[in-house]
């Protein structure tokens, strides 16, 4: 039986084009839960922005991200998507700010594998700890 640890959850955030059809959000969930699985998330809710609900849709996600208890990350197709990461208003500044990772599936950070400690194996998917002995 192999015992595995829950990967943190990441939200995404697609910012709808004139050109993209419905269809083609699908295709762009299924490339944002690939990246985020490659970077030790577990893709949750995508929200998808467009010309008429930029700000408030924003809004929306950084509220659920905040507010969220599993949520630890948010997902973009480019980092483009969050603006200038030096300009303290960009939508990347604001999610910093609050304490929300960043991840793109253009540039993934792939997490590093879990040290092993003297003695305690390692399971696929867990982070070891150490047993605490009780002294009398």
């Amino acid at each position: 039986m192999m015992i595995s640890r829950p990967m943190p959850l990441a939200l995404g955030y697609v910012h709808r084009r004139c050109s993209l059809r419905h269809f083609e959000i699908g295709m762009e969930q299924q490339l944002l839960a690939d990246a985020a699985r490659a970077q030790g998330h577990t893709l949750g809710t995508v929200h998808v922005d467009d010309a008429l609900t930029d700000p408030d849709g924003f809004a929306v996600l950084l509220e659920a991200a905040t507010t969220e208890e599993h949520v630890s990350a948010v997902i973009v197709l480019t980092l483009d998507l969050l603006g200038d990461p030096d300009d303290p208003y960009s939508k990347y500044s604001r999610l910093n700010q609050r304490g929300i990772l960043v991840l793109a599936a253009d540039q993934p950070v792939v997490p590093p594998e879990p040290q092993s400690l003297p003695g305690v194996p390692v399971i696929q998917g867990c982070h070891p700890k150490r047993r605490r002995s009780r002294v009398k």
